[in-house]
């Protein structure tokens, strides 16, 4: 476990910076997997709200017992986990609503009602439904033991069930959300948070080599997302693991 505090974090030496509405508190906790989609999502928002905080890397693979005592005390001890005072929240959807209704009013979910909960369905649909297909149906068992199924068929034929899921979900962003040439995100003309909470869980795609020629308008869009401030600096870790797995590629080859 290791915590680490961006440069937007701070300002001065020590003093946590003074957040946009102007309220003064400590620094936020949130506890972080940096592969996680739904981390990486929850990392964006703070960074680009200038929001302070304290970003903690949980590693599980040494047992809970050495977990942080306040992550350990949760009922659910998954990632991501924000501690905010005598606030705790977790998963995704929710915590980036916590953030948003408490530190932002709502920047990045949209201007009206509709836009704001069209924003957090997806969202939502982006970690469970998404998430589901990209990351555990198909890509996960191919790189990570504990989510492959034994016997090895069995594995293999979960991952051709999620490549067709993921080929299905592929075709509702081409067709429904860009069939007007003129939406250059999921809701509109201007970026949003639904964009790179969907975007964190496509680019894990990358981890094969995927390619999205069958579907160029998502894979413009995805362009488009990724020349958002900050997303290199969070996506350091995922980067780092898809060169990885490209030289081990070209050394099998």
């Amino acid at each position: 476990m290791s915590t680490t505090v961006s440069d937007s974090e701070t300002d001065g030496e020590h003093s946590p910076r003074r957040r946009k509405n102007g309220l003064h508190r400590g620094p936020l906790e949130v506890f972080i997997i940096r592969i996680s989609p739904a981390c990486r999502s929850v990392l964006l928002y703070l960074q680009q709200n200038e929001i302070p905080h304290v970003s903690v890397d949980v590693d599980f693979s040494h047992g809970t017992e050495h977990l942080p005592t306040v992550f350990r005390s949760q009922p659910h001890q998954e990632v991501p986990l924000l501690v905010d005072g005598e606030v705790v929240v977790f998963e995704g959807p929710a915590i980036l609503r916590y953030l948003a209704m408490r530190y932002t009013d709502y920047s990045g979910f949209g201007l009206s009602l509709q836009q704001q909960m069209s924003n957090e369905s997806i969202i939502s649909w982006a970690f469970g439904e998404l998430h589901r297909a990209v990351g555990y149906n198909y890509i996960y068992p191919q790189f990570l033991e504990k989510y492959a199924l034994s016997p090895e068929d069995a594995n293999e034929s979960m991952i051709e069930h999620g490549l067709r899921q993921v080929s299905k979900h592929l075709e509702i962003i081409e067709k429904k959300y860009f069939k007007n040439s003129k939406d250059k995100f999921l809701t509109g003309s201007r970026l949003t948070v639904a964009d790179t909470a969907v975007a964190t869980v496509l680019v894990l795609l990358e981890w094969t080599g995927f390619k999205f020629k069958m579907w160029p308008q998502v894979e413009a869009w995805l362009n488009r997302v990724k020349r958002q401030s900050f997303w290199d600096n969070v996506h350091t870790t995922h980067s780092d693991f898809v060169m990885q797995l490209q030289r081990a590629s070209m050394i099998l080859d």
